[in-house]
C-alpha cells in the first residue's frame, strides 16, 4: 500500500494544494499528516481539495494545535472524516506492519519510539526537515513541511512523502514555492 506523508502544513494553503497534487499522481491508498494544522480554515481547504479522491486520513494534533476545538468540530462534518484521536500518537497496522504517527516535538518520547523497535515504521515531523533513515529495524520517516520554513526562515523548497508498506521504504518529494 502507498502512504502519502506529510506535516507542518501551518495553513499553507499552496504547499497544501501542492501535496495533494503530488499525492492524486501517485495514487496513493491513504494519507498521514504528522501534525501542525493549526487553523480549521486548513482542514476546510483539504476537504475541498481532496474531493473525488476520498482515502483514509490519519493525523495526530503537533504542538501548534490552533483552535482545536474548532478544527475537530469542522472534522466531523467533512465529506471524509479524519481519524483524528485526543492522544499523543496514534499506532495502527498496515501489511502486517506495525506503524505509529508521532508529532516529535518531545525528543525523547521520539527517541524512545525509535529505541523500542516495536515499529516497522515511525512516521514524525516537527522540525520542517526530511527524515528518511533505519535506526535498526525502524524506518524513521518525516517528511519534512510544507509551509516553506525551516529554522526560523523562509525556504523555496518544501516536501512530502510517499510510503510502500509492502517494502516498508520511502520516497521524500521535494517541490518549490511558486
Amino acid at each position: 500500500m502507498k502512504i502519502g506523508i506529510i506535516s507542518d502544513t501551518h495553513d499553507n494553503l499552496s504547499g497544501l494544494k501542492k501535496a495533494i497534487e503530488i499525492f492524486k499522481s501517485k495514487e496513493v491508498d491513504q494519507l498521514v499528516h504528522c501534525g501542525d494544522w493549526v487553523s480549521p480554515f486548513t482542514l476546510e481547504f483539504f476537504d475541498e481539495e481532496m474531493k473525488g479522491f476520498k482515502i483514509p486520513v490519519r493525523t495526530v494534533v503537533g504542538n501548534n494545535p490552533g483552535d482545536l476545538k474548532r478544527t475537530i468540530m469542522r472534522n466531523s462534518r467533512m465529506d471524509n472524516p479524519i481519524e483524528w484521536p485526543k492522544r499523543v500518537a496514534l499506532a495502527f497496522e498496515v501489511d502486517g506492519k506495525k506503524a505509529i504517527i508521532f508529532h516529535g516535538d518531545d525528543h525523547d518520547l521520539l527517541d524512545a519510539l525509535i529505541a523500542s523497535q516495536k515499529y516497522d515504521v515511525v512516521f514524525t515531523g516537527h522540525t520542517h526537515a526530511s527524515r528518511n533513515e533505519y535506526i535498526g529495524k525502524t524506518l524513521v520517516l518525516n517528511p519534512g513541511s510544507t509551509s516553506f520554513a525551516c529554522k526560523g526562515k523562509i525556504v523555496d523548497k518544501a516536501s512530502v512523502a510517499v510510503y510502500d508498506s509492502k517494502t516498508n521504504k520511502a520516497e521524500v518529494i521535494t517541490f518549490q514555492n511558486d
